[in-house]
């Protein structure tokens, strides 16, 4: 699922998005086998990332949002962002592996593709070898924006859904 860089290959916006899923799953999941995550992002002509959202689905048919990350440009033109979880959400490592990402955009060509889009991935859930592949994945994608990545330490949370 999650492919290895070549030496000067640069990681694409989709795969780094798609490994924070893997990395953060059981946190996120509360270690749920099934299901998948649906990662949507928007692009504009700004250059930049506009807005992402992650979805899950354990029940076909049935979809729920997971988190949402927004950005907006201020008068001052300084980009103000957040990242919300929906209730029943929570993941610390997934929240600093998002917050890196896109303080750091510029490092992942496709981010910036100055065009209006959305693009989708599906992320389904990870066996042991999707979670190494991730983790290797990640520290090269890092490396290359300039950041250590230090593997996330997974602490499982549990919040009542409702």
């Amino acid at each position: 699922m999650i492919p290895h860089l070549a030496p000067k290959e640069r990681a694409e916006i989709y795969r780094v998005l798609e490994s924070a899923v893997v990395l953060s799953w059981k946190e996120l999941l509360e270690s749920r086998l099934g299901g998948v995550v649906h990662v949507e992002y928007g692009t504009a002509p700004e250059p930049s990332l506009q807005y992402l959202k992650m979805w899950t689905s354990t029940v076909r048919g049935r979809w729920e949002l997971i988190c949402e990350y927004w950005i907006c440009a201020t008068p001052s033109r300084i980009a103000a962002a957040g990242l919300t979880f929906s209730k029943g959400y929570h993941s610390p490592a997934l929240a600093r592996m998002l917050e890196d990402v896109m303080r750091h955009q510029e490092g992942f060509p496709d981010s910036l593709s100055g065009k209006t889009g959305v693009t989708m991935v599906v992320v389904p859930a990870p066996s042991a070898e999707d979670e190494r592949k991730a983790e290797k994945f990640m520290a090269t994608a890092y490396h290359q924006i300039g950041l250590a990545f230090n593997e996330p330490r997974i602490t499982v949370i549990r919040v009542g859904r409702g």
